[in-house]
């Protein structure tokens, strides 16, 4: 059984606003272990050479086995930041930008389609997790 996970880092974030990427970027990643600490192991091995990674969403995917399958999905639906341009994410293809307007309008369409009435909230990074996760699963 596989883990499906969204991680962010603040430094990797303020090195994305930096450049003129997006502070609104996560890694997405799938782990063989459910029970692993993702965050630990990110940080331990000093992923992106980061070690402030936070995991905002996870969720146990037992369909899932292919990490490459679920990146390829992401990818048609949100915009993937090439590591070749940007030497510091050392060739990971898990790095992701995103637009919080595009979160909003998700979740008030659901809101709209469940019937109930629209409204905008704050957006937390649980909530930017679960959407990325989403995504990733369709």
């Amino acid at each position: 059984m596989s883990t499906i996970y969204v991680a962010m880092s603040k430094t990797l974030q303020e090195w994305g606003s930096d450049i003129g990427i997006s502070k609104h970027i996560y890694k997405v990643g799938l782990m063989d272990d459910p029970k692993a600490d993702v965050a630990k192991v990110m940080n331990d091995a000093s992923a992106l050479g980061q070690v402030d990674w936070k995991v905002i969403a996870k969720r146990e995917v037992p369909e899932l086995n292919d990490e490459d399958e679920v990146l390829a999905r992401l990818a048609l639906r949100l915009k993937l930041v090439d590591p070749t341009y940007y030497p510091k994410l050392k060739g990971t293809r898990s790095v992701f930008k995103l637009n919080p307007f595009d979160v909003d309008s998700h979740y008030v369409m659901k809101q709209a389609l469940a019937g109930e009435q629209p409204k905008v909230k704050k957006l937390k990074p649980v909530d930017i997790g679960n959407y990325l996760i989403e995504n990733a699963l369709k």
